[in-house]
């Protein structure tokens, strides 16, 4: 037989040792764990996963289609998961550690450029769930690394939950699990929301006298203002005649600040704040006008309004249109130059106002393009893309009079899903340990028998 170093290495090693095993073990459910956390929070929301990886590639200078990112972003989300959770059950020993190794000498240069470079704000590594700096990402990756090291050496010496004859069923449903959640995500809202603006709470915050402006019958500012964004470590200023940058060029919205040199209005930051902005044609703040906490309000969002399709003229329209018989208010926020929203009027002759706001501030809101959000008394009640709204005429009698008739129960889609998998899972396991409890059973039964029937010494 030839000689193997990795043979030599291996044989070495007391696997018999319980702490041996153990070690294993441990490594493979700290390695699976990261693996499962990030793939979920990944998959809960593929939008923010989509952004995060548009706002890679323009960083690095690529400029990718839109439907390219999104199954980039969904086999992304799937493999982390797929490859956590075939780690955390000991199936597919070899591969799930060989491909969890490919991943880190992938993830460990690139999170390198990223921490010593910083081309964006944060790594984006657990969605919105948990952020992390570019720095704490590497070193996480390195530790990761060691781990997958370990893993291709000696993952087969500990043993699996799942019998190799059943892994294949736990892959195809972890494989349908990640994809409905993500899928759910993509088409209608994150089944999980770890954003700031949750349901439930209000969309905006009672401003200050000054930060709204006294004296002002409309609650609009009385103030000039400029806005504040980044890029490369470097802040720039702009006014509000300027054309704003695009985040997905790699700009981050920092903070609005007076120009007046009222020290209380700069304080408005979108990032530290929970508290939603919109701005009027001249670029004044009518938040609080627009906004204000009573009645029923219906938003209509989009955060980048120059790739929304035409096509949907005809069902916002509509969606407009069932509002003012049902006596909710509509009005649009959205992100782009002047430009590309008078060519939207143009097009889509709409009757409902149209505002704008910071597209960092609308993604953090809502996720998809265009979506909707609604607001009962100041608090958030649902939110939801247009796309999952599946109607063309919203004047149909099956969507009644009430804006809760349109809302999805996310916690009971999330328990069910979630349910499933972990029934078939339980299920999986059992089955793969019963043969080992029947077969010990037997073993003391005979073990038992024989000790019965042996004759007793002379």
């Amino acid at each position: 037989m030839p000689f193997s170093p990795l043979s030599s290495l291996t044989n070495r090693v007391p696997t018999d040792k319980i702490r041996f095993r153990v070690l294993t073990w441990l490594i493979r459910l700290l390695t699976g764990g990261v693996f499962l956390f990030s793939g979920f929070t990944k998959a809960i929301d593929p939008w923010g996963t989509l952004y995060k990886i548009r706002e890679y590639l323009t960083a690095m200078g690529f400029d990718w289609g839109h439907s390219l990112i999104v199954v980039v972003t969904f086999a992304l989300c799937s493999v982390e998961f797929i490859v956590g959770a075939m780690l955390v059950f000991g199936s597919f020993r070899r591969s799930a550690a060989w491909i969890a190794m490919a991943i880190m000498c992938f993830m460990l240069p690139l999170t390198l450029w990223i921490a010593v470079a910083d081309p964006v704000a944060d790594c984006g590594c657990f969605g919105d769930a948990y952020i992390i700096s570019n720095w704490s990402t590497f070193w996480k990756n390195v530790v990761l690394f060691i781990f997958c090291v370990w893993l291709c050496l000696f993952n087969r010496k500990a043993g699996w939950l799942i019998t190799p004859a059943l892994q294949w069923i736990g892959l195809v449903a972890t494989g349908g699990f990640v994809l409905a959640i993500s899928l759910v995500g993509y088409v209608y809202q994150p089944l999980l929301d770890f954003r700031p603006y949750k349901i439930g709470g209000p969309l905006i915050e009672p401003l200050s006298s000054s930060a709204a402006g006294e004296g002002s019958d409309d609650g609009s500012d009385s103030g000039e203002f400029a806005f504040i964004y980044e890029k490369d470590g470097r802040q720039h200023q702009f006014g509000i005649d300027d054309e704003l940058p695009d985040e997905d060029e790699g700009w981050k919205f920092v903070k609005r600040i007076a120009l007046s040199g009222n020290e209380a209005d700069n304080e408005v930051n979108s990032s530290d704040s929970p508290d939603f902005r919109i701005w009027n044609q001249y670029g004044e703040d009518v938040t609080l006008h627009e906004l204000a906490p009573f009645g029923r309000t219906l938003l209509l969002l989009m955060p980048e309004l120059g790739d929304v399709s035409i096509a949907t003229t005809w069902k916002l329209n509509s969606l407009y249109s069932w509002a003012q018989k049902n006596n909710v208010r509509m009005l649009a926020v959205v992100a782009g130059s002047q430009k590309e929203i008078d060519e939207w009027k143009d097009l889509s002759m709409p009757e409902y106002p149209i505002f704008t706001a910071e597209d960092t501030q609308i993604k953090e809101l809502v996720r998809g393009n265009p979506a909707l959000v609604y607001i009962e008394e100041g608090k958030i009640l649902w939110k939801s893309s247009l796309q999952a709204m599946v109607t063309d005429d919203f004047l149909d009698e099956t969507w009644g009079s009430s804006p809760r008739n349109f809302t999805l129960d996310n916690r009971r889609i999330l328990s069910n899903i979630t349910s499933v998998y972990l029934i078939v899972m339980g299920i999986l396991i059992s089955l793969s340990f019963l043969p080992r409890i029947r077969f010990r059973n037997r073993r003391k039964e005979s073990v038992t028998t024989h000790d019965d029937t042996a004759l007793p010494e002379e």
